[in-house]
């Protein structure tokens, strides 16, 4: 199953430019980005939040990387195979405490200077005993159409805040190709029309249920209306058209915004 209705939230990403070299006479980083495959710390599984993944992306002598909440970004270079990060900046999102501390956790380790190998798609990062593994994300996630899969909702965002989907709550949407938008709102089922203009999503005639629901669907109920009732939405991640499997989806509605993934 997708996500695509997470968090629709405009995320500035506060970068410095620098000039940067690559790991080695291999392949460049320049223009990639990489999803996280394994965690490891003393050579032991390192757990990482449940639904997260690092993403780390270069280009331009700027790397950008989260873990879950927060978009860090920074200059980096490669000096004799360790990874040089500066002026490391981050996005103020509030999140849950396990999401913050991860986020604090992800930005020491890169700050650190790890080691850094880059094979083919293989990329490998290392700072004392711990070890993560990441993998292209042209070759883990590979670009899916917006149409057809059903994307799930897995976050809301309120002004500077963002919280999880209450345990138990499922939304959803579902685009076809006749233009024609499903929903769930995590109560009620619900649908409309769409439209795509460049980065925007233009939902339109939506009607809904109106069966009575309890407490957190109710909470998430309102969170997916308002965003879908407000006809024109800025839309994030990928193209309109076609979004990065894996990769939130956003569509921004001023400070509120539900985030979702195939």
């Amino acid at each position: 199953m997708s996500i695509l209705a997470r968090a629709l939230l405009a995320l500035p990403l506060l970068l410095t430019a620098c000039a940067a070299t690559t790991a080695g006479s291999g392949p460049s980083l320049d223009g990639r980005s990489f999803l996280s495959t394994a965690v490891t710390d003393g050579g032991r599984t390192h757990q990482l939040v449940a639904q997260t993944r690092i993403r780390i992306s270069f280009k331009d002598g700027q790397i950008s990387l989260s873990a879950g909440c927060n978009t860090m970004g920074g200059a980096y270079a490669v000096h004799d195979g360790r990874l040089d990060v500066s002026n490391l900046a981050t996005t103020d999102m509030g999140c849950d405490e396990v999401r913050m501390t991860q986020d604090e956790w992800l930005a020491g380790f890169i700050t650190a200077g790890p080691t850094i190998r880059l094979d083919g798609n293989d990329l490998r990062l290392a700072s004392g005993e711990t070890v993560i593994k990441l993998l292209d994300r042209e070759v883990a996630e590979p670009d899916q159409p917006l149409v057809g899969p059903t994307w799930t909702v897995v976050s809301v965002i309120s002004g500077d805040a963002m919280s999880s989907v209450p345990d138990g709550v499922v939304a959803t949407l579902q685009f076809n190709a006749d233009g024609k938008v499903l929903i769930n709102t995590g109560c009620n089922g619900a649908g409309g029309t769409y439209t795509v203009r460049g980065d925007t999503l233009a939902f339109s005639d939506i009607v809904t249920e109106l069966k009575l629901c309890q407490d957190q669907r109710n909470g998430m109920e309102a969170a997916v209306l308002g965003v879908v009732r407000a006809g024109e939405v800025t839309c994030q991640a990928a193209h309109p058209h076609r979004r990065r499997q894996g990769t939130p989806a956003a569509a921004q509605l001023g400070g509120r915004a539900v985030s979702a993934r195939r």
